[in-house]
């Protein structure tokens, strides 16, 4: 019935499948594969040439897709990049919107011939393309600057960073060509800022060929202070005052600044950004250390547009910062990740008194200190939550596994890992009435073992490699699920793409078995729980048909027929990580080589049960493998 369908009738129903299920569609029969190249469904594919791909036979058949976004990577000047970059060209160019040649050794003049053909480039991205700037000289003849201008007219995101030999003339001929630049990256750039030296001042020195001066990148901003909207200088030397220097450039309205590891930025610059760029919508602080609770606040009384906001390792950050956080009614991203000052009593006034629908991603990794009623809170006034991340939150329990089960339903990551509370009675939604809190593995007062309020006696007690806690049996879940009124298991969250519960080590095949049911679900991560067995692999592989990645690393129980039924029903398996699987043989590198024709990434370091040989047979046989970790396998060094 399916093949008679008019082929726009399946082109616009595969509108409605994620990327991987319409890979899975267009391989049914030729009229879905036809249906499938539809212009519209080819907006968030990707094409990605490895060393492996660029091969003449595998782009042959790219002429008849229209894909706008193209990847270049792994690709040196050993393997003539300039006939592997002008053939993928010429069948892609017409419709390439976006770009990335990110490390590639590509020469001036194969980048010239290559983009002289991309007229409806939107995105460029030469971030580490050292060998393109090593001489200086890219751009230098006037006829590629004219070819290049014609071409990347419409290019507004332009990506140069990591690029160690990027100079004031090399930078000003690269924007040249590219006129109508929004959004420009400059994170880890070498910049000198003392340009004096360089440049004295009161005199006209054509643009220096040897440093990249943060001078000239100022000049250039004054040039285009009314169309750059977004500046991105994570891991640069910056300092306040020429940060503060920036923002003063008049007409600039910056959308977008990004600061991720500037460690000389403090809070006066953050608060000159708040007095004069007031129209920022995104901001990311990450792993700034002098952050102070004084700049946050300023960000909320004056970012009143602020969307996205990142204070990761910010960790000057206090619950004054947190309890005002009602003061931003636009914000659908926050990361507090690594801040561990933070008490639970501060996000009732800052997150949980009233509904913020509005918000769908949170990431609060490493806050210590976060306990049920928080978790509690956070279900409730926000509904539409899609990414939520707890990890390493020690005094979580089943009672917030349950509650966000029962509340948070278009949640699509979530992240429980290091939860060692969390137990099978929270992922099945049954809980008992003698369900307590029980630190006792984490020492006095709930405290993690690793911190200096631990005894030292017991602080390096030797790791417990067997089942932790008393395991639940079959007619006791049946027993509780009769007491339980209202069950709201995991898979309760239907649309779930992405599950970590590593080192949740009180879990066991009961709760895995009966709750990791989803549909969606797409990367799953399970390493370090230890009483995991091949029965729950059965399950997973039978109940989850989207999986892609599986992690599994010290999973100590999983033997070679708990690999084999991964592989023989994981058809779309590209991820897996065994390492430290000391019951794995040579036998599941063979199934993974006769079944996995799909998987790119494999970890099977310290694998005792594995030889080395048995890895690199299947290197050497399965072509599709992009990256294996292997180091002491089998204990050799």
């Amino acid at each position: 019935m399916a093949s008679k369908l008019p082929m726009e009738v399946i082109s616009y129903i595969m509108r409605f499948l994620s990327v991987s299920d319409r890979k899975e569609a267009c391989l049914v029969n030729k009229l879905w594969y036809e249906a499938s190249l539809a212009p519209v469904l080819q907006r968030d594919m990707v094409i990605t040439f490895f060393t492996s791909s660029t091969e003449e036979r595998g782009l042959s058949g790219l002429s008849r897709r229209k894909s706008p976004n193209l990847v270049l990577s792994q690709i040196d000047a050993s393997m003539n990049p300039s006939s592997i970059i002008l053939k993928s060209c010429e069948h892609l160019c017409e419709n390439l919107t976006s770009l990335s040649l990110k490390g590639v050794d590509i020469t001036e003049s194969s980048f010239v011939s290559f983009a002289s053909h991309c007229f409806s480039l939107v995105s460029l991205d030469l971030s580490s393309c050292n060998c393109l700037f090593m001489s200086g000289k890219i751009l230098e003849r006037e006829s590629d600057i004219v070819a290049l201008k014609k071409a990347l007219k419409n290019v507004k995101e332009l990506n140069l960073a990591s690029i160690r030999f990027l100079s004031d003339a090399t930078f000003n001929r690269i924007t040249s060509v590219c006129p109508k630049v929004q959004k420009l990256s400059l994170a880890s750039a070498i910049i000198t800022f003392n340009s004096n030296a360089y440049y004295p001042q009161g005199t006209e020195i054509l643009a220096s060929k040897s440093v990249f001066s943060f001078r000239n990148i100022l000049q250039f901003l004054r040039d285009n202070s009314s169309q750059i909207t977004s500046l991105n200088f994570s891991r640069t030397a910056l300092i306040n005052h020429s940060l503060i220097e920036i923002f003063k450039v008049e007409g600039l309205q910056l959308e977008e600044m990004i600061l991720v590891g500037c460690k000389d930025i403090s809070t006066k610059g953050v608060m000159a950004m708040c007095d004069l760029q007031k129209s920022v919508q995104s901001l990311d602080l990450s792993c700034c250390a002098d952050i102070t609770d004084a700049a946050v606040c300023a960000i909320q009384e004056n970012l009143s547009q602020l969307v996205r906001l990142k204070l990761t390792k910010c960790r000057q950050i206090t619950d004054t910062s947190v309890s005002r956080l009602h003061l931003l009614p636009s914000l659908t991203n926050l990361d507090l990740s690594e801040c561990y000052q933070l008490l639970p009593k501060a996000f009732n006034p800052g997150l949980c008194t009233s509904s913020r629908a509005q918000l769908t991603h949170l990431n609060l990794n490493c806050c210590t200190s976060m306990d049920n009623d928080v978790v509690l809170g956070l279900c409730k006034s926000l509904p539409a939550l899609q990414h939520l991340d707890l990890g390493s939150c020690f005094a979580i329990t089943d009672i917030s596994v349950q509650a966000i089960a029962k509340n948070l339903k278009y949640l699509r990551y979530l992240r429980l890992a290091w939860c060692k509370e969390v137990t099978d009675l929270g992922l099945l939604g049954v809980i008992r009435d003698d369900n307590t809190v029980n630190h006792s593995q984490h020492g006095e007062n709930g405290k993690c073992r690793c911190t200096r309020k631990h005894n030292i006696n017991t602080m390096f007690r030797a790791q417990y490699i067997g089942q932790v806690g008393q395991k639940l049996t079959v007619e006791e879940l049946e027993s509780l699920k009769k007491n339980n009124k209202n069950i709201y298991s995991l898979n309760n969250i239907s649309g779930l793409t992405t599950l970590d519960l590593s080192s949740c080590s009180k879990l066991t095949d009961i709760s895995i078995i009966n709750a990791i049911r989803f549909k969606e679900l797409k990367s799953l991560h399970l390493s370090m729980i230890h009483s995991l067995t091949d029965e729950s692999l059965k399950s997973i592989a039978k109940n989850n048909p989207s999986l892609e990645e599986l992690a599994l690393a010290q999973c100590y129980n999983v033997t070679d027929k708990g690999v084999e039924a991964v592989t023989e029903n994981m058809t779309r398996l590209t991820s897996l990580n065994v390492s430290s699987c000391d019951k794995l043989t040579d036998h599941s590198l063979e199934l993974l080589r006769v079944n996995c024709d799909r998987l790119k990434t494999l970890d099977v370091s310290l694998c005792g049960g594995m030889s080395l040989e048995g890895v690199e047979r299947l290197e050497a046989h399965a072509k599709h493998l992009k990256s294996v970790q292997k180091r002491l396998v089998g204990g050799a060094l």
